[in-house]
């Protein structure tokens, strides 16, 4: 008896979770309001229902009934991309919020600079600000994509030296300066800009991505050190879960306000 009393509390929990983590995914979006629509009908429909109002349900009930393929017909691309999402990436990428959903840009840049040796260079603010770097940069203040990143980093740009600082979700800058590391124990064969990776890394907590020019090979710098990764669908993974505790702290402040 008590097992099953564990189970239904499961399964209310995993349910609760699901609508929750849905409802912060389309926080912003057209569909939420959507969803706010369906809320208030729905609303109405039951208020009709315990209010004995059989002309009024009725043709509510007629709604529900053409409101389902109506909904599937306005967010098909979205239905469509959901489902994608499932096939392809973690169960849980699909419930991270929306302006967290620029790594995935970022790591389809990455594959295509890796495969065509485009060399790269791209610094994530984390809690220490950047404005110092920025100022020495570009400003940009665009959306993360992928055409954009691989645009900037073309060999025939002016901006394609130096690196590209990504804050609030948002290309702020290009062609910015990095310092360099003073570690003297470095393999000679690293160049400009993992040595400037490094060199970021070591006085601020930023997230620095580069792509060889020469190899191809993608290195993560953190904390001082440089990590070789070749495989881009775990270095999505790894960013993914180094921006865990941002957004569980976003989330909160979200809590918090309301």
């Amino acid at each position: 008896m008590h097992f099953n009393y564990v189970i239904k509390a499961a399964d209310i929990f995993v349910v609760y979770y699901i609508i929750y983590r849905l409802i912060l995914l389309i926080k912003g979006t057209k569909a939420m309001q959507v969803v706010w629509g369906v809320f208030v009908l729905a609303l109405i429909t039951f208020s009709a229902k315990a209010l004995d109002l059989k002309a009024t349900f009725w043709l509510l009930q007629k709604f529900w009934f053409a409101g389902v393929f109506l909904l599937i017909v306005v967010f098909q691309q979205e239905i469509r991309n959901a489902l994608a999402n499932i096939g392809t990436n973690p169960l849980g990428r699909i419930f991270i919020p929306q302006e967290y959903l620029f790594i995935s840009e970022l790591t389809g840049a990455l594959r295509t600079a890796s495969a065509e040796k485009i060399g790269m260079l791209v610094a994530l603010e984390q809690d220490m600000g950047l404005k110092d770097i920025i100022d020495t940069g570009v400003s940009i203040n665009g959306e993360v994509s992928k055409e954009l990143l691989l645009t900037i980093f073309h060999n025939n740009t002016i901006l394609h030296d130096g690196a590209v600082v990504i804050a609030n979700n948002r290309v702020v800058a290009a062609a910015c300066q990095l310092p360099l590391t003073e570690q003297k124990e470095l393999s000679k064969i690293l160049g400009m800009r993992h040595r400037s990776a490094i060199g970021l890394s070591e006085i601020t907590d930023a997230i620095i991505v580069v792509v060889s020019e020469e190899t191809g090979m993608v290195s993560l710098a953190r904390n001082g050190k440089l990590q070789q990764r070749p495989n881009i669908d775990d270095l999505e993974k790894t960013l993914f879960d180094l921006y865990k505790s941002k957004i569980e702290k976003t989330l909160l402040r979200r809590g918090q306000r309301k």
